[in-house]
């Protein structure tokens, strides 16, 4: 009887894709990433509607956890069913792991470069006001030798 309770006290999760339902499964409990940060959700969980960023979908049933890449979409659990609308969501085994890893180079390169380019940005337009200061500055000292008499 008691198992039986505790079978009762399940989420329903359903994750949906432009393809149609993509995961189907029971759950004691579902950590979403929200854009504003991390939802929890167990059994009795309030109705809300919340907007999901990139992340890690956390699924905990019978003592164990599920991870699935989630990218956008929108969560709505109500009735203890979490209904989960992405336009990509990927089990473990659908991910090209090495396609990731060069990704991931790849974006870390480009992100070091753009540093690059903004410290250089930084300097020119620090350079630019020193030049403007610099020129101000002789302009007075030009403007006071006028004052006694030299030029």
């Amino acid at each position: 009887m008691n198992e039986t309770r505790i079978q009762d006290k399940k989420l329903d999760l359903i994750i949906t894709t432009p393809r149609g339902v993509k995961f189907k499964e029971k759950a004691d409990m579902v950590v979403m990433r929200c854009i504003d940060g991390d939802l929890g959700v167990m059994y009795g969980h309030a109705p809300v509607s919340a907007p999901l960023g990139d992340g890690i979908l956390r699924v905990y049933n019978d003592g164990t956890e599920k991870k699935y890449a989630v990218f956008g979409g929108i969560a709505e659990i109500e009735n203890n069913i979490v209904k989960i609308f992405s336009t990509i969501a990927q089990r473990p085994e659908e991910i090209d792991l090495e396609r990731a890893e060069r990704d991931r180079k790849e974006a870390e390169a480009t992100i070091m470069e753009e540093t690059e380019e903004v410290k250089i940005h930084s300097l020119k337009v620090l350079l630019r006001r020193s030049l403007v200061r610099i020129e101000v500055s002789l302009h007075l000292e030009e403007e006071e030798k006028e004052k006694n008499g030299f030029k």
